[in-house]
């Protein structure tokens, strides 16, 4: 992907705030510019449109980010999902 190039994708999640934590998170860590610019309501389910510029393995990386922050709050039993 070119470099300052906008890129616009969908994900599916359980909670909208644990994953703008975790782009907050991300994007310091990371230099990065990931931002949710809409939020999908569906039955018990949330979409997130989320906008970059940044590299397309940076958005596999907040994935796992987003997958290991949620197994830290399980762990503290700050979420049971």
């Amino acid at each position: 992907m070119e470099e300052n190039k906008e890129l616009n994708f969908k994900v599916m999640v359980t909670s909208v705030d644990v994953l703008q934590k975790e782009i907050e998170r991300f994007n310091k860590f990371r230099n990065t510019d990931f931002e949710i610019i809409e939020v999908i309501e569906e039955v018990e389910v949330f979409f997130c449109k989320i906008r970059t510029t940044s590299r397309l393995e940076n958005i596999f990386s907040l994935g796992f980010g987003l997958a290991c922050y949620e197994e830290e709050l399980r762990k503290k039993r700050e979420i049971d999902w």
